[in-house]
């Protein structure tokens, strides 16, 4: 499913006319995203899986940045931005699927921007709420063992009167284990940061909407960023519309992906196998052949 078809920045003298016009943009240095882009920027035509590739510095992740502020769409974290961020998305263009004809697709619900620093603050946010979940077990277990240490009656005011007399009751008849479960949330299973990572991506991933990711790869071993691949590619099966930042060349090589290659000039759409982080690999691994092969 594609929902969004065309995505376009302003070119450099869209952008230098601005800036004059709004003098003001002169005194201070930072009026990022102005100016990033060094070359002009064709308009990215967006299939199921598109996919913006460079090094760093390159520009890709300001680009989700821009589709995402201009699609209005809901994140987690906050990104780089200036007073100016707006004014540029301002002069960003897109079109939406159907927007020719007068009905323009609308974006599910489901649909919003899942970068790496998401993907770590999940990881912080569970090991917090695990961290105080198993402080209030040992404080239940604490609770427990000092209900079986005393002993009270029904009738004995100063030991708390009826409600505390019943949690007596309850927990001599517990288990210190049974007690605690009882008392207490399970803390979840805690997993490495990359299978961390693939499990938050796969159930943020419905199967359908639209799917801004920044550097996904991030955290992932070879192994599970294949089976992101796989992932990803049922997905945008399924009915979801990917748009991927990276520079992996596992991710770059998603059948079917349509791929900008910011470092090239101009910018275009290219093959996986002819970039240059797939070229580096390949020969780094070429010239070392025969210690693979055995030879």
């Amino acid at each position: 499913m594609v929902y969004i078809e065309e995505f376009s920045i302003p070119s450099p003298q869209e952008e230098e006319q601005w800036l004059n016009y709004n003098y003001d943009a002169h005194c201070t240095r930072q009026y990022y995203p102005f100016q990033v882009f060094d070359s002009p920027m064709p308009r990215l035509k967006m299939g199921n899986i598109t996919i913006l590739y460079g090094g760093n510095g390159s520009g890709k992740t300001t680009l989700l940045n821009l589709m995402c502020e201009k699609l209005g769409l809901p994140r987690s974290t906050p990104y780089n931005r200036t007073p100016f961020f707006g004014d540029y998305v301002d002069l960003c263009r897109l079109r939406m699927a159907g927007e020719e004809t007068g009905y323009p697709e609308k974006l599910p619900y489901e649909s919003r921007f899942i970068g790496s620093d998401d993907v770590f603050e999940h990881i912080l946010r569970l090991r917090e709420q695990n961290d105080a979940r198993n402080l209030a077990a040992e404080r239940a277990a604490q609770r427990w063992g000092r209900e079986n240490s005393q002993h009270m009656r029904l009738d004995s005011e100063k030991q708390g009167g009826y409600d505390a007399f019943l949690s007596h009751m309850k927990a001599r008849r517990s288990t210190r284990t049974r007690f605690v479960r009882e008392h207490t949330e399970a803390a979840e299973r805690e997993h490495s940061n990359g299978e961390s990572a693939f499990i938050y991506f796969t159930q943020a991933i419905a199967e359908r909407g639209l799917y801004l990711l920044d550097e996904p790869e991030n955290s992932l071993s070879p192994n599970l960023q294949l089976d992101l691949v796989d992932f990803l590619s049922s997905s945008a099966i399924c009915g979801a519309q990917l748009i991927i930042a990276t520079h992996s060349p596992l991710l770059l090589s998603i059948p079917g992906a349509r791929i900008y290659d910011l470092d090239h000039r101009p910018i275009s759409s290219r093959p996986w196998y002819e970039l240059e982080n797939v070229q580096l690999l390949f020969h780094f691994f070429n010239e070392h052949r025969r210690l693979f092969l055995n030879e």
